[in-house]
């Protein structure tokens, strides 16, 4: 699927039947497929900015376009933005992509974009860490985006490759302006519906179960792909994905069990990718809150500087 990038920092793999990839390859409307995978576990919200994690950001970046994207190369390359820069150190614009539209036939604009960055630093996002250095978000034309910093910042548009792009008119009709806050369990519209410029278009979520896409026949893009239907569901179990893969039942499998690498190597109908990706993975403890989220230690956070600092002056 266009825009399906997965990153760890870390070697990994995943298998695809042969006569899939073989297709995808030969992308003619002749050879239009449904395309079945599984992974180990589901999306967890049709919400772009709900959680800055990986499977989310890269599985929603097929219904969501972002202002710019990286190609192959992990290089920077337009997307709804056609261009963009900085007229001075602590100012950058973007000039929107004229005739763009979201799923529903509405045109694209600055608006939208204004909004959608707006809404992805607002309540309930967990994709406020990409908006530190921001000051202002305003619109300077139909077509042109202008963002003001609090200090230099030439990363930005590096920061926003994952952010995809919302309709203002969709999350207001659908009482969708902030990002439901996953932390608090909360859902609302976008949790489970969808409305993108992307490739590809939400047809049905069931989550734990199923999420089905198809084809967007008028993205503004050329398509590298010869999917008319996309069918995803999440397997817990390895064992049943790779039993699955053999089977035929499904056309790829993600986070290949590493014991089966090698036996599915030598399957004649399968095929396994591996390399090395860009992700970095680690663990960080939550040091700002009062009290842990999920803890059953109650009444105070002991990971929080104060109390480590008064725990050490008592050991003493």
């Amino acid at each position: 699927m266009k825009g399906y990038r997965m990153s760890f920092n870390f070697r990994h793999s995943l298998a695809l039947t042969a006569v899939v990839c073989a297709g995808l390859s030969a992308a003619t409307a002749a050879e239009a497929k449904t395309f079945k995978w599984a992974n180990s576990g589901d999306v967890s919200s049709m919400d772009p900015y709900a959680r800055q994690e990986t499977f989310l950001l890269t599985f929603n970046s097929n219904i969501y376009d972002p202002l710019i994207r990286r190609d192959k190369d992990l290089k920077l390359e337009p997307a709804l933005a056609t261009k963009w820069g900085q007229s001075d150190p602590t100012t950058w614009f973007f000039d929107i992509r004229p005739g763009v539209k979201f799923h529903d036939g509405t045109p694209l604009t600055a608006d939208d974009i204004v909004f959608s960055l707006n809404r992805a630093n607002g309540p309930g996002s967990n994709m406020g860490s990409n908006f530190v250095s921001v000051k202002e978000i305003k619109k300077v034309g139909d077509l042109r985006v202008e963002v003001t910093t609090k200090y230099p910042d030439p990363l930005l548009a590096d920061k926003w490759a994952a952010l995809g792009m919302m309709s203002k008119a969709w999350a207001e009709k659908n009482n969708a302006l902030n990002s439901a806050d996953m932390t608090k369990n909360e859902e609302n519209f976008a949790t489970r519906n969808a409305m993108g410029t992307g490739p590809f278009m939400l047809k049905e979520r069931r989550a734990g179960e199923k999420t089905i896409l198809v084809n967007n026949p008028n993205w503004w893009d050329k398509p590298t792909h010869n999917l008319t239907e996309v069918i995803f569901t999440p397997v817990a179990n390895p064992a049943t994905r790779v039993a699955a893969l053999k089977a035929g039942d499904i056309d790829m499998t993600y986070e290949v069990p590493p014991a089966d690498t090698e036996t599915l190597k030598k399957e004649a109908n399968v095929k396994v990718l591996e390399g090395p990706e860009t992700r970095v993975v680690f663990l960080g403890f939550d040091q700002e809150r009062p009290e842990l989220l999920e803890s059953n230690v109650k009444g105070k956070n002991p990971f929080k500087q104060g109390n480590r600092v008064k725990d050490w002056v008592t050991s003493l």
